[in-house]
């Protein structure tokens, strides 16, 4: 009798150590799920509070851009320096990634290919920023009305059709401020296979100044192998 009575106490206690392994495995660290939801950090930083859904990632088709043709207008090193001097919005992004206005701030993760996005202050929603290079968005810059963003990205050298299609691009969006990303619309872009872009500028809604150079980068110590440029859009 004794020994069923020990038997029994331990078919009791052994139900109750498998049931408390059990609950054990259902404890999930909260930095482990912020890890596996989401490996993106917001200006560098990892919120543990926020839950990325399933559709809180918008990717854009590369047909709701459309290919621009540029007129270009050859101009000045001081021109271009001039309308560098000029630009002036209301809407600037600060050091840390803000777009002032906007809601929405800059968001770049880099583990080898670099990604950038546009993410929206009061969501989780990130826009993925379009570009054909491994290191992602390399310059942003909203119009002088605020209600046009350009964004782009070059290769350094001539040698470029080994790793891209192309040498430089760029993509310009229309913006609505006051909607956050559903007011972040594609409006067109262009890519060249003759220059690099050094650096670029807003004159007004319609054309921007092109600092390039058709060299490598590194062979540029002499400044009179920039050309400059007046980009006027038009399709």
């Amino acid at each position: 009798m004794s020994k069923v009575k020990i038997s029994f106490l331990t078919l009791i206690m052994l139900l109750i150590i498998s049931a408390c392994t059990q609950n054990q495995t259902t404890v999930i660290s909260p930095s482990i799920v912020s890890k596996q939801v989401d490996s993106l950090s917001v200006n560098n930083q990892i919120s543990v509070r926020k839950k990325i859904v399933k559709d809180s990632l918008i990717i854009l088709d590369d047909s709701l851009f459309t290919e621009i043709k540029l007129k270009l207008i050859e101009i000045s090193k001081d021109d271009f320096q001039y309308y560098k001097k000029s630009y002036k919005t209301n809407c600037e992004i600060d050091s840390g990634g803000s777009i002032s206005g906007a809601g929405l701030h800059i968001v770049h993760d880099c583990n080898e290919i670099c990604d950038t996005y546009l993410a929206e202050d009061s969501t989780n929603r990130k826009l993925l920023l379009p570009s054909g290079f491994d290191a992602g968005v390399m310059w942003m810059l909203l119009s002088p009305s605020c209600n046009q963003m350009i964004i782009g990205s070059s290769y350094d050298g001539p040698d470029f059709e080994e790793y891209y299609n192309y040498r430089s691009e760029f993509s310009v969006f229309n913006i609505n401020a006051i909607q956050g990303l559903k007011g972040v619309y594609p409006k067109f872009d262009f890519n060249s296979k003759n220059w690099s872009i050094d650096d670029v500028t807003w004159i007004d809604e319609n054309s921007i100044a092109l600092k390039t150079y058709s060299g490598r980068h590194s062979d540029n110590e002499n400044v009179s192998k920039f050309k400059y440029f007046k980009a006027i859009f038009r399709k």
